[in-house]
């Protein structure tokens, strides 16, 4: 079953790469990069889970978890099946990759045993900072690329990008880099670097706004839960040494 569980996930993940593909292609000139965007998020995390490298399943797992928030404007404006099928679809991405027989094909493997030689304590860290940046990325992305980037947006972006690199390569300096790139966003989304910024989740070409206007600054503000999330380790590290 977790054969089938992880192709009924790449399945998702594949239809999503592109869906959103489609919509830079199809949709409004000024949202081409945004969407462009996260097809490459999703495709990092379809070719990330598809190679079995030991970070993909939990940045897959984050990404379904992105998704899945979407149903909370279902409490706000009720059953709209377009939403729905989002929504499930990306809670289906999650659960399906849930479990220790899955974990066995990823971070507990022993290619990666082998190649990395992480102790569990470092394992909990990674799972922790990557499920963290895989369900925030993609709204750091929606925040600094819809509809028109200035340049608190653009660095933002860097940071993430660089931050992320860092973190699947186990560098503590991606943690920060995410933490920094949320800095900016909270900022911005309070409007204390100008106009706070405007942003949207189109679910089709043509589609309405489902997230829009400065909540998408104070979304995308929660990748600071990565470096956060290291945090008490930190700190632990640090008192062990004085």
């Amino acid at each position: 079953m977790v054969g089938v569980r992880r192709a009924l996930a790449l399945l998702l993940l594949g239809f999503y790469v592109t869906q959103f593909a489609m919509t830079a292609w199809l949709g409004p000139d000024e949202m081409f990069a945004c969407y462009l965007g996260l097809a490459l998020c999703y495709g990092l995390a379809f070719m990330a889970l598809g190679a079995e490298w030991f970070w993909g399943r939990w940045f897959a797992i984050g990404v379904g978890n992105f998704g899945s928030l979407i149903l909370l404007v279902l409490f706000k404006i009720g059953l709209e099946p377009i939403i729905a099928f989002f929504g499930f679809t990306h809670l289906a991405i999650a659960v399906l990759l849930l479990g220790e027989g899955m974990a066995s094909r990823y971070e507990h493997s022993e290619a990666t045993a082998e190649r990395w030689n992480f102790h569990e304590d470092s394992l909990v860290l990674m799972r922790r900072a990557t499920l963290s940046a895989g369900s925030t990325i993609p709204f750091l992305i929606l925040y600094a690329l819809a509809p028109r980037p200035e340049t608190a947006q653009l660095i933002a972006l860097g940071a993430g990008a660089v931050g992320l690199w860092g973190l699947l390569r186990g560098q503590t300096w991606g943690a920060f880099a995410l933490g920094g790139a949320g800095l900016v966003a909270l900022a911005d989304g309070l409007g204390l670097l100008g106009c706070p910024p405007v942003g949207y989740l189109l679910l089709t070409p043509t589609g309405g706004p489902i997230i829009y206007g400065r909540t998408v600054g104070l979304l995308a503000a929660f990748v600071m839960l990565v470096p956060l999330g290291l945090a008490p380790a930190m700190l632990r590290f640090t008192r062990r040494n004085r």
